[in-house]
């Protein structure tokens, strides 16, 4: 029989698990969102929803829409995303590379590690962006939100480099085809992280979206594997003017004086 004490911790941790749940997917849902829509996706009763969803706001981690009644996250969170930016590790290193490669290109600058919270598949997110010139892209790869890693440059470059790649892993899982230049063969995917370790870049040849073009280099460890990548994005024309060579040149310098930094 289990100690009190012992039991009184499962609760909490379960307690803990089930905030932390909550917060996550009104965070991939990314809309406000009804207790009742809340308790569906955790499977969860509302009852149980609503005092987690009491607490929170009392905290300021979430907050109620008077329009719908429906809930999002607060300021609260987004204090902590600040400091996380301000004080992580790898954005610190990163950013002055980024900013001189979107100054010199005049393009969107991308940081992006893996995200190894989500086990059914090989996800990539994106730390931290900078934005060159005037020119705005329409989308690029989410920021703070997992994606899966075979159609953008970076996700692509950390999962050529990485130390956990598995081909029946990838075998496993259905590829959708975002556009017609999207990779949706397994084999064909192998092949091109083939080619991306003796090139050392990936290319997104407008694999994620029509019009936009990425070009993607790691960050390695002293093992050879990717801590992070850095990628230039901008639409089709730009990109191609400036060169996938010339354009992955310059990352490579970048990501090779990064990679002494954290060796």
């Amino acid at each position: 029989m289990a100690k009190k004490s012992e039991y009184k911790d499962s609760v909490n941790i379960a307690a803990v698990e089930r905030t932390l749940r909550l917060m996550e997917t009104i965070c991939y849902e990314d809309k406000e969102m009804g207790i009742k829509d809340i308790a569906e996706a955790m499977g969860e009763y509302p009852s149980t929803i609503y005092r987690v969803i009491s607490t929170l706001m009392n905290h300021g981690y979430l907050y109620q829409n008077p329009d719908n009644s429906k809930y999002g996250l607060g300021y609260k969170v987004h204090l902590l995303g600040r400091n996380v930016e301000k004080n992580s590790s790898l954005i610190k290193i990163a950013k002055p590379y980024a900013e001189d490669l979107a100054r010199e290109f005049k393009e969107c600058v991308n940081v992006a590690v893996r995200d190894y919270s989500r086990t059914d598949d090989y996800y990539a997110i994106t730390i931290h962006q900078e934005k060159g010139g005037k020119r705005q892209l329409m989308i690029s790869e989410s920021f703070s939100e997992p994606y899966r890693c075979y159609y953008s440059s970076v996700g692509k470059v950390l999962l050529a480099y990485s130390d956990d790649l598995s081909y029946e892993v990838i075998k496993r899982h259905k590829f959708v085809p975002y556009t017609p230049y999207t990779i949706t063969d397994p084999e064909a995917f192998r092949e091109e992280l083939k080619k991306i370790r003796e090139r050392g870049y990936a290319v997104d040849d407008m694999e994620q979206e029509m019009g936009l073009c990425c070009v993607g280099c790691p960050v390695l460890n002293k093992e050879g594997h990717a801590v992070m990548a850095l990628s230039v994005s901008g639409y089709e024309g730009n990109i191609k003017a400036l060169g996938y060579e010339n354009i992955a040149s310059e990352l490579k310098k970048a990501c090779g004086e990064m990679s002494q930094q954290i060796r």
